[in-house]
């Protein structure tokens, strides 16, 4: 048997309040943001892909220290390093205070100095 065609028609509106729409506002916003925030967390946590992210803003940015220092730029540190410091024993003051064993500035000069002001 065939359904009868409708003779009227019947509408329902559902009106929200200012209040209402806020709540459906902040909970689709939460909504969108989790939707986005998701895949990203998993993206970053995988250390592959963020080898591949830092690998291609470095080289987006040309990043002038992507390749590591050369064994010869670390033995030109160290002799720089050895040189400041053979410069310093030669001051007066470290001179001095190893004639006297007074501590060096406010942490001392080491263990010894350490116990002398403790001590005094």
């Amino acid at each position: 048997m065939p359904k009868p065609k409708p003779d009227q028609v019947i509408r329902h509106e559902i009106v929200l309040g200012r209040s209402e729409r806020d709540l459906i506002e902040g909970a689709l916003m939460a909504y969108q943001f989790n939707r986005v925030a998701t895949p990203t967390v998993a993206l970053l946590s995988d250390v592959s892909a963020m080898a591949l992210i830092l690998s291609a803003i470095a080289g987006y940015l040309a990043f002038p220290y992507v390749v590591p220092p050369t064994l010869e730029t670390g033995a030109e540190l160290v002799q720089d390093f050895q040189t400041q410091y053979s410069a310093f024993k030669e001051t007066p003051e470290y001179l001095q205070n190893q004639l006297v064993g007074a501590p060096l500035g406010p942490g001392g000069a080491g263990l010894v100095g350490l116990l002398r002001q403790l001590l005094s």
